[in-house]
């Protein structure tokens, strides 16, 4: 289900979690759009992987300038709605 207004995938929180589990063996609960991610304690080498696993699961390339810019949740579902292919 996407959010058409704003391109939003509900599972792209989904997947981040489950990303997060299988890199760091870190379970996080309470994930939301709203989610800083730099207060989920996850080390730039493991979000490298958490970010190289969603590109391979949803086979998108995310450019690190486009990154950069991201702060929550919702700006990286934002982007990954940008940058898939519509169905």
């Amino acid at each position: 289900m996407t959010d058409t207004h704003t391109g939003r995938d509900p599972r792209i929180v989904e997947l981040f979690a489950k990303a997060i589990w299988e890199i760091d063996q870190k379970k996080i609960d309470g994930l939301s759009m709203d989610t800083q991610i730099t207060t989920l304690g996850i080390d730039s080498v493991a979000m490298l992987e958490v970010i190289g696993f969603l590109e391979e699961e949803l086979e998108i390339h995310l450019p690190e300038e486009r990154l950069q810019r991201v702060q929550v949740l919702g700006d990286l579902a934002d982007l990954i709605g940008e940058l898939r292919p519509a169905k």
